[in-house]
């Protein structure tokens, strides 16, 4: 079991550092708060800005506009289904996540094993820390009581976890009754997804995704692409990734969305941009990963 997870060894690492954190700072310290939504942006965006070479490696010319326009009209999309459905844009971003994350991570499996894997990825953290998640999402959509709506989500995480733990079981069966057999990536994913849920049990499950997305998703998002494109300079990505980091945080300090007392306490004002800073930085995340998780659909085909 020891070789299958040791390409994962940032991320488990990175599990448990976040979950002693938390027991350092608390999970509703604000500097704590603002370095995981950080994190996620500085991990996640790099793999979604590698999208502008995966365009032009496929597209030239007047295709290539054409598909830039695309890519920016569905991000404007997804921005105004977020303002004017939010219900919709939360459960359909969710579900829509679920199916990138299997395909994404592990693109030779099978469908079944796939889809288990996205499922037990978001709907995990809304089994464990049902109130936690249920917060986060009232302040991602600006909708109130979305407890029973997370509690669903969490309830579809169970068939899903029992998938990918009876996946692996049997992976490691075939490889114990055959030792030439070499275990699939996929082998890991019982483990894996014990970690997870481990890390979102006593970080919180904002620490959870940030470890998952930050040091699994991504990671494995580069390496499987720039394999198949020749190595560009990665200016353009960090370039892309600052400009994004910059608005979130323009937009958390000029258009706060945290309910700040009138007394205007310092400590009102923290709990008022830890709102801002986690609204914007998942409605960015979600505007980039709608065109992102289409655009690789069609570079697959």
């Amino acid at each position: 079991m020891l070789p299958a997870l040791k390409p994962f060894r940032v991320y488990l690492a990175g599990c448990l550092l976040v979950s002693a954190l938390v027991l350092v700072l608390g999970g509703a310290h604000t500097g704590f708060i603002a370095g995981l939504c950080l994190l996620i942006l500085v991990a996640g965006l790099p793999h979604g800005a590698f999208d502008l070479y995966i365009m032009t490696s496929r597209y030239q010319g007047h295709a290539l506009a054409t598909a830039i326009g695309v890519y920016l009209g569905l991000i404007a999309l997804t921005v105004l289904i977020w303002s004017t459905l939010p219900l919709i844009f939360l459960a359909s971003f969710l579900a829509y996540s679920a199916y990138h994350f299997g395909d994404s991570d592990w693109p030779n499996a099978s469908s079944a094993e796939k889809l288990a894997w996205g499922s037990a990825i978001v709907g995990l953290p809304c089994l464990i820390a049902s109130d936690q998640v249920a917060a986060l999402f009232e302040t991602i959509t600006g909708v109130s009581e979305l407890g029973r709506f997370t509690a669903i989500a969490g309830m579809l995480a169970i068939p899903a976890t029992l998938w990918c733990g009876l996946s692996w079981i049997t992976h490691r069966q075939l490889k114990a009754d055959r030792d030439h057999v070499e275990l699939p990536r996929t082998a890991a994913s019982g483990p894996l997804l014990m970690c997870y849920a481990l890390a979102c049990a006593l970080g919180g499950p904002l620490a959870a995704f940030a470890c998952y997305f930050a040091c699994l998703h991504g990671p494995l998002h580069l390496n499987h692409w720039r394999r198949r494109i020749s190595q560009p300079s990665n200016l353009g990505i960090y370039a892309l990734s600052a400009l994004v980091i910059g608005c979130i945080g323009t937009l958390a300090i000029l258009i706060p969305t945290g309910d700040a007392s009138s007394n205007g306490t310092l400590s009102a004002l923290a709990i008022g941009l830890d709102d801002s800073v986690l609204r914007y930085t998942f409605v960015a995340l979600a505007a980039l990963t709608v065109p992102h998780m289409t655009l690789l659909m069609l570079a697959k085909r």
